[in-house]
């Protein structure tokens, strides 16, 4: 039994597809049946039952939980020896989501592989409330993540949140579609909603909104019922990239965060966006840079939270 072979029973019984679990760790399935036997034999214990459909028995429900911890350990371990010698390989297994990432890795990634040439980066992707609860349980190193206040509160023993910028909520449409709807009045609602709206001014416009329950979902839904409007839902979707590619079709408006107004407006220069407020504030989520509280920071751990501090300081410029 070794850790290559706890490896590959782990991404099997996450899939519990053995086709999809090879494909991703670049082995035959055959191999991969070979690695399971193994297993089974060393234990004496069958992991798997194959029929009617491929699960976990109860002995291999067990085997998932220690090894998932055994195979965390020693990522830890590995990654303690990167501040003997910047040539030995670790992984940094960093929790974002996806646009986040896209908005600030193109702003790193060059610099950390310079000075961290042997680091491999592991993404995850989840919920912020799912990934700060991986973070306790040592299943990553960092997070990007927009906890709640009483997360930030009850965590703050094991998790050291660091400040990335306040990304406040904005109405993004173009003009064609507001002429569309409004008219002559087009230029009078634009200044008096670049001070804020709350999306009386647009309750006529026809909306791209996120699917449920997507964060900028709950953000457009709890502003919509504060200002007593029922939205005109033109298409609902999970992909943002989609929306920003039908501003040019002018057939909805949509919800931005502020950090990507910038990608925005490298597409479309003359786009309107409008500050969202909820109530009578600026509609803001506060996205932090979360990692494990210990006495000595890693240094290739410590590197990549400044370089996201700095990336996230230029994202936040207007």
């Amino acid at each position: 039994m070794n850790l290559k072979s706890l490896e590959y029973f782990v991404e099997a019984a996450r899939d519990l597809n053995m086709t999809t679990a090879a494909q991703r760790l670049y082995i035959s399935q055959q191999a991969l049946s070979a690695q399971i036997q193994k297993l089974e034999t060393h234990y004496g214990v069958r992991l798997f039952e194959r029929q009617p459909k491929l699960q976990l028995t109860y002995a291999g429900q067990q085997l998932l939980q220690g090894a998932e911890k055994l195979l965390n350990d020693s990522i830890a371990v590995t990654n303690s020896l990167t501040e003997i010698s910047r040539n030995r390989s670790g992984v940094l297994r960093v929790g974002i989501p996806t646009f986040r990432a896209q908005q600030c890795f193109p702003l790193i990634l060059a610099e950390y592989c310079r000075k961290w040439p042997n680091v491999a980066i592991s993404l995850e992707e989840q919920t912020s409330t799912e990934m700060l609860q991986m973070l306790c349980d040592g299943k990553l190193d960092a997070c990007v993540a927009v906890p709640s206040e009483t997360e930030l509160r009850l965590l703050s023993d094991r998790i050291d949140f660091t400040f990335l910028l306040d990304d406040n909520t904005f109405l993004v449409c173009s003009d064609e579609l507001l002429r569309r709807c409004y008219g002559d009045r087009v230029e009078k609602i634009k200044k008096k909603a670049l001070q804020g709206t709350d999306l009386h001014e647009f309750k006529d416009l026809p909306f791209l909104l996120h699917k449920p329950p997507m964060k900028l979902r709950q953000v457009a839904d709890e502003c919509f019922n504060n200002a007593g409007i029922k939205p005109n839902v033109f298409m609902e979707t999970g992909n943002t990239e989609l929306m920003i590619a039908l501003y040019a079709c002018h057939v909805g408006a949509f919800f931005s965060r502020k950090s990507r107004l910038r990608s925005i407006r490298q597409m479309y220069p003359d786009s309107n966006a409008f500050p969202v407020r909820n109530a009578e504030a600026p509609h803001t989520s506060t996205v932090y840079f979360a990692r494990r509280r210990t006495q000595h920071v890693p240094p290739h751990i410590r590197d990549f939270e400044r370089m996201m501090q700095k990336a996230w300081e230029t994202l936040s410029e207007p």
